[in-house]
């Protein structure tokens, strides 16, 4: 039973299916998301970094008793 199993995946040809991905994908548009996704996620970082300084603030005004920036 699992012989045939193996012999049938065995058996399956995944050019057509490569051929057909690599058409149809090309470096240009892999670089333009690569892009967007980079710039999509630089104020995220940078929103992070705020939030993080915030809360320090925060925490030692409250631990502290002042405020300092």
């Amino acid at each position: 039973m699992e012989g045939s199993v193996a012999t049938g995946l065995g058996s399956l040809d995944f050019g057509p299916v490569i051929t057909a991905l690599t058409s149809a994908v090309t470096p240009a548009q892999i670089i333009a998301l690569l892009a967007s996704v980079i710039a999509f996620g630089i104020p995220f970082v940078f929103m992070w970094f705020g939030i993080r300084k915030v809360i320090k603030i925060f925490r030692s005004a409250v631990m502290g008793g002042s405020i300092v920036v």
